[in-house]
């Protein structure tokens, strides 16, 4: 499989880091997991309006020539690439500051790594057993709305879910409300209207999420098996 690095097409054999990196180091950045399915790049200019939204909260400045065409069609060379172009993938994108500093950096540049490998395609599932994982409370933060590198809070809860053989588990926040799923936001429906929980609860600020509300004057309309079939 190849990887882009820095602008650059290399194989995951060639791809190595420093073990000063800081994404190793301190967790210091930020990724966006995108789907690709039928030919298309799902959300794209959602996904980077969120990746360089959470790269200003994290003071980390874009490269050069990063913007959303230009990383559209390395995405789009890299699925070519990995024989990746007729079929479902996974697009992950990985931002982090460059070496240097301890604690403080000593620069806010920006590292990105672009992988892609064959996914699931979309589809519905049941959760008949869920659980609410409660040890880690989320809040609020100025990067709590991001996909940063410290993931700890979903690592904890994902091997709580297993321990417990859920098929899903319920993050809540500091005062007890919920918050989100594990890997995805939260969502009821009742008395003809689509409730989901506020970014003040420290939530994702999901991509879904962000497409739902802009249907919220029609899914207020729509039956749950109805909204389903919404385009995701």
């Amino acid at each position: 499989m190849f990887l882009v690095y820095n602008s650059d097409i290399l194989s995951e054999n060639e791809f190595c880091l420093s073990a000063n990196d800081r994404a190793f180091q301190y967790g210091d950045g930020l990724f966006e997991t995108i789907r690709y399915e039928n030919g298309q790049v799902w959300y794209w200019p959602d996904h980077f309006a969120r990746l360089t939204a959470g790269m200003a909260a994290l003071q980390i400045n874009q490269p050069d020539g990063f913007n959303a065409e230009t990383v559209y069609q390395r995405i789009q060379h890299l699925l070519s690439a990995n024989t990746l172009t007729n079929q479902t993938a996974r697009i992950k994108i990985q931002v982090w500051r460059q070496s240097g500093g301890l604690y403080t950096p000593s620069t806010n540049k920006a590292h990105v790594l672009i992988s892609a490998r064959a996914g699931q395609g979309f589809s519905l599932t049941e959760k008949s057993r869920t659980g609410i994982y409660d040890a880690f409370r989320l809040m609020q933060s100025p990067i709590s709305a991001f996909k940063t590198l410290n993931a700890l809070p979903y690592v904890m809860a994902g091997l709580y879910k297993q321990q417990y053989a859920f098929d899903d588990v319920i993050l809540l926040d500091t005062t007890g409300n919920l918050a989100e799923c594990l890997a995805s936001n939260l969502f009821w429906y009742g008395n003809q209207t689509l409730f989901t929980p506020s970014l003040r609860t420290g939530c994702i600020g999901g991509i879904v999420r962000q497409q739902l509300l802009r249907l919220a004057p029609l899914s207020a309309c729509l039956s749950p098996k109805e909204f389903s079939n919404q385009p995701y």
